[in-house]
């Protein structure tokens, strides 16, 4: 059977460029429906040209010369096509006998394909696979699926063809979606300070482009489609509009009246990279670092239902969640660096609007909701998908409040200090990772005075107080990553290779560390 080059992979994949003709047709498509299109739109395109364009030529090339099967007999000056060759054209040259005890007497075709001369047999008496159709070749291209073609190759061509129409200045595109400048709406000054009226009287927004749109009095002749991708467009633009919609959706918000935590990130939840080696952290290190799963480690996403994290100091003191490898599938995040949603708290049925931080990798709005539930460091916190994109399920394990004892940092003379207290806690914890504080304030100024200090000295300041509180004299890794953040923002990987690597930090089993102050040198 005859299988054209546009049904193979090679086609598509190895050897695929966007070409002059199809940028031509791309255009001419935007130019006729004058509304913007995906990317998979345009592929669709690109696709049925291409396929079209193959149909086209063959047909012209089968104009003045016959398609080859062995069965036919041909004559020298004949002009043939080659299926088999990639529809290669040839001339017969010159015709001998030929003869194998398989097949007997047949004719042996010399001919010349692109000045190289080859051989074919002909009048062949057997069964042969160019024989099974009598079909005109072009036929076999109205069995070709379009659509089919698209889902099995189509991710392959879009990359080039994003790439391709990105580097042209004729096209514009917000994210996915392109449109011809040629076609844009034009959409003045008098409109953005008209879009910014709007959001300002509805506290900054979120509203969507078609809650904008009416309010603009556009000429009720364009397309809404067309009118909607240019303000989109302009509002993109403009510093004064941030777009804040889940991923495949788009809604605006005026960035003056973001919360400042959105626009600047709480120095206590920013990390500042620690080199450390990796080779240091063994399997058992690893899953560890997987049970913490803090936000900035490296950690693949995971595709759940429901995400769950543990708070330590910095999130529960600044009411955020950690956009850790348990949460970001829950949150379809767009191109933009923020992102507005709501949580609803599953018992009360409260709903709390939120921000998620793309870049500093966290979701801030909480502080509230953790205070008025009484939600304690090293709580878990579960969401869960909700009934909209932007929607989701808040929940923690509530508990009747009971007396438990739980770490208390303090500062007395300069020195960061532990104590057991008993305190009232409602909500389910780890208690390696519970500690608390009555003095922020305090631990404030040693956070400041911390920033210049090495990893190492910094675990040689919290790590011998800490102990204090085991008989053993030793601090379980969790306790101490949680204890460490209370003065910087530390991932758990530097945490662990510092442990490993320094001589005065003893590993005494089961994840527990000792401070050897003979092998301190005082760094």
């Amino acid at each position: 059977m005859i299988r054209p080059q546009t049904q193979t992979k090679e086609y598509w994949v190895d050897d695929f460029q966007i070409t002059e003709a199809d940028v031509e047709q791309i255009y001419n498509h935007l130019l006729e429906v004058e509304v913007p299109q995906t990317t998979q739109q345009l592929a669709h395109i690109v696709f049925t040209h291409r396929v079209n364009e193959e149909r086209n030529r063959l047909a012209q090339k089968m104009s003045s010369r016959k398609m080859y099967q062995p069965k036919n007999s041909y004559e020298v000056g004949d002009e043939l096509i080659f299926p088999a060759l990639k529809f290669k054209a040839g001339v017969v040259k010159a015709i001998r006998d030929g003869y194998n005890p398989q097949d007997g007497q047949f004719d042996v075709l010399q001919v010349e394909i692109n000045g190289k001369e080859r051989e074919f047999a002909a009048t062949l008496t057997q069964e042969h696979v160019l024989n099974l159709t009598d079909n005109h070749p072009t036929e076999v291209f109205d069995e070709i699926d379009v659509d089919e073609l698209l889902a099995q190759f189509g991710e392959a061509v879009m990359a080039t063809l994003y790439e391709k129409l990105d580097s042209m200045e004729d096209f514009v595109h917000l994210a996915q979606l392109w449109y011809v400048k040629a076609l844009m709406v034009d959409i003045n000054i008098g409109h953005l300070h008209l879009s910014e009226a709007v959001l300002e009287m509805h506290e900054g927004g979120a509203l969507s482009t078609d809650e904008i749109m009416v309010h603009l009095d556009m000429d009720p002749r364009l397309k809404p489609a067309a009118v909607r991708f240019s303000l989109d467009y302009a509002l993109l633009k403009d510093e004064r509009f941030d777009e804040v919609a889940p991923a495949e959706e788009i809604a605006w918000f005026l960035r003056r009246m973001q919360p400042d935590e959105v626009q600047t990130p709480p120095e206590k939840l920013v990390y500042e990279k620690i080199h450390y080696d990796n080779a240091l952290l063994g399997p058992h290190l690893r899953l560890l670092i997987q049970e913490l799963d803090d936000e900035w480690s490296d950690l693949t996403a995971l595709k759940r239902d429901v995400g769950k994290c543990h708070l330590i100091y910095p999130h529960r003191l600044e009411g955020t969640l950690p956009l850790n490898a348990r949460m970001r599938s829950l949150f379809p995040l767009g191109t933009s660096p923020h992102q507005q949603y709501t949580l609803i708290d599953r018992k009360a049925d409260e709903k709390i609007p939120v921000w998620v931080v793309q870049e500093h990798r966290y979701v801030y709005g909480l502080r509230d909701w953790y205070k008025s539930e009484g939600i304690p460091i090293g709580a878990e916190i579960t969401i869960s998908k909700g009934p909209k994109a932007d929607t989701l399920y808040l929940d923690y394990e509530r508990r009747k409040g009971q007396k438990e004892w739980v770490r208390l940092a303090s500062v007395a003379d300069g020195q960061i200090k532990f104590e057991h207290k008993r305190r009232s806690v409602s909500a389910g914890f780890d208690d390696l990772l519970i500690v608390g504080t009555d003095f922020i304030a305090a631990l404030d100024m040693m956070w400041r005075k911390m920033s210049t200090r090495t990893l190492a000295k910094l675990i040689a300041i919290v790590l011998p107080p800490l102990a204090e509180l085991n008989p053993q004299n030793t601090v379980h890794s969790k306790t101490l990553y949680s204890a460490i953040n209370m003065l910087r923002r530390v991932p758990p990987e530097p945490l662990f290779a510092e442990l490993v690597r320094h001589p005065a930090f003893e590993a005494v089993g089961d994840d527990y560390w000792r401070f050897n102050h003979q092998r301190w040198q005082g760094e």
